[in-house]
């Protein structure tokens, strides 16, 4: 089994890179959401939920600001850049209950290395279309603002071969 942590986008964001996938056959792992802790160290045994859910329902909500469109590696990863101090924040503290390995760090993306994204497409799924993706999605970011994060979901699936699904959402309470 395999978990991670994440905020969905309002269902406009949502919805349009949904559309996009669908015209250009980019189905991925999951839909879109920001990653708030990533799957090293949410082991099967759930051990960590409470910890966590404790860390969540104690933080408060907050706002998130979504960028510009941007590329990771070669243009390898299309994804909307997000914005928020509040969440960097949050990731610290969902991170530092599992007292990560400077590998798994690493591996994840965590701590300082975290930057925060909605992830469009990836290159090795919609080949060249990635460029016409971000053409036509560079018209709708300029109208996307700011939302607020009241809660975060945790997310799970059985295999690599499926895809994620939500299990629980958790408040953030103001």
């Amino acid at each position: 089994m395999e978990y991670y942590f994440g905020i969905v986008p309002p269902m406009d964001i949502h919805d349009k890179i949904m559309k996009l996938r669908d015209k250009y056959n980019g189905h991925q792992s999951s839909g879109p959401h920001i990653t708030v802790k990533a799957s090293c160290g949410l082991t099967e045994d759930i051990g960590w939920l409470p910890p966590c859910q404790k860390v969540i329902s104690e933080f408060g909500d907050f706002p998130i600001r979504v960028g510009d469109l941007k590329f990771f590696g070669n243009m390898d990863v299309l994804y909307l850049e997000v914005k928020s101090h509040e969440l960097i924040e949050l990731h610290k503290r969902l991170v530092t209950i599992f007292n990560p390995s400077q590998e798994q760090i690493m591996k994840c993306f965590e701590l300082e290395r975290y930057k925060p994204h909605i992830t469009v497409a990836r290159k090795s799924v919609v080949s060249d279309s990635i460029i016409e993706m971000k053409k036509e999605l560079e018209l709708y970011v300029s109208s996307v603002q700011e939302f607020q994060a009241t809660h975060i979901s945790l997310f799970y699936r059985a295999d690599k071969k499926e895809k994620y699904k939500k299990r629980a959402d958790f408040c953030l309470t103001s």
